[in-house]
């Protein structure tokens, strides 16, 4: 393996790994903080006692869909304080808005 093949080559999925890790490690409610959905099965690197912290109401979205969020947009930073669950939706939505809380949809560039 040369040098190059050694370089990590995208951070985010790098962090979004060790953030699932570590909210797993902390056994963070496996439900979105916003909404309150979880999925309908385990996701794949669940650990073994996944079960105490699947709620079993609003078991809605098809399995895998929950993903780890940085609230500090810092993906390095896998702090318990900064990371929660979210629902792809509640995921997009906090993601397309500014610091400012401004939606950044509709801009036009022309």
């Amino acid at each position: 393996m040369t040098k190059d093949e050694t370089r990590i080559k995208d951070w985010r999925s790098t962090g979004r790994r060790k953030a699932r890790r570590q909210l797993f490690r902390a056994r963070v409610s496996f439900c979105c903080i916003r909404c309150g959905k979880t999925t309908t099965g385990p996701p794949k690197d669940a650990p073994a006692w996944f079960e105490e912290i699947w709620p079993e109401e609003n078991r809605v979205l098809k399995p895998h869909e929950l993903m780890a969020d940085h609230e500090s947009k810092d993906f390095t930073n896998n702090e318990l304080d900064y990371l929660n669950w979210k629902c792809p939706p509640c995921h997009k939505q906090d993601d397309s808005q500014t610091a400012k809380g401004v939606a950044q949809r509709g801009i036009s560039y022309w």
